[in-house]
């Protein structure tokens, strides 16, 4: 199965450390979060990589050059659904796709992994729990059991479904081909990949969800000095 990580984005959020650097090489305890990606991405036996690059991809590019990773460049940082229709022709059967900022422990790759061919899902997403707070500048799912019956980007708080949030950690399977040219853009001007998805489910497709209680996302200042300061033993 074939990774796919999202590492196209500008950071802006954690200026001035991305003045100069991608978000994707920031240290974490003194590696690149990318490293740390890839290799929980290889414990749970994803051995090929596509790495969608934009801004300061020239840096991700030679600091990786391995010959199991293949790179694409996103001209434009137009959001999630188009980095990830830029790498959608070296895509074929079943793929893992995840933004360059998230951690998750192995354990819980697995069990996603699991649950997508166990289940034939035509994709899996990781999900987590979240203030009301939190929530309206990430993702709410409305859940029954382990299938999601829908999903809203950024919601205002009248639109918030629950307190689950969607992790940027997705599995696919080719259908999801179908979808990616049919997404509009969101009121912030990008193509996201949780518009989709719903589509998918609209469509009467399979989409699952699996909780996990462990997971990083590196967004702000405070995420990176957090983070560098109390390291997590799963990391």
């Amino acid at each position: 199965m074939k990774g796919v990580v999202l590492a196209g984005g500008m950071g802006k959020r954690l200026r001035p450390l991305t003045d100069r650097v991608p978000k994707a090489m920031l240290p974490i305890r003194g590696r690149p979060i990318i490293d740390l990606i890839i290799k929980n991405l290889r414990s749970a036996e994803i051995n090929r990589f596509i790495i969608v690059t934009g801004y300061l991809g020239e840096q991700i590019r030679q600091h990786l050059g391995e010959e199991d990773i293949t790179f694409v460049k996103q001209e434009e940082p137009l959001g999630s659904g188009d980095a990830l229709r830029s790498a959608i022709p070296l895509l074929k059967g079943d793929f893992v796709v995840t933004a360059s900022d998230t951690l998750l422990p192995v354990s819980h790759i697995r069990d996603l992994i699991d649950l997508h061919l166990g289940e034939n899902s035509d994709a899996t997403l990781s999900l987590k729990r979240l203030s009301d707070k939190e929530i309206v500048n990430s993702s709410t799912v409305l859940l029954r059991k382990d299938s999601i019956l829908k999903i809203i980007e950024k919601p205002s708080r009248g639109e918030i479904l629950s307190n689950i949030s969607a992790c940027p950690f997705y599995i696919f399977n080719d259908r999801i081909k179908d979808y990616l040219p049919r997404i509009k853009k969101s009121k912030r001007g990008e193509y996201e990949l949780t518009s989709a998805i719903q589509l998918m489910i609209d469509d009467g497709l399979t989409v699952k969800g699996l909780l996990t209680k462990e997971w990083f996302h590196l967004s702000n200042l405070e995420d990176f000095l957090k983070v560098n300061l109390s390291y997590p033993d799963w990391i």
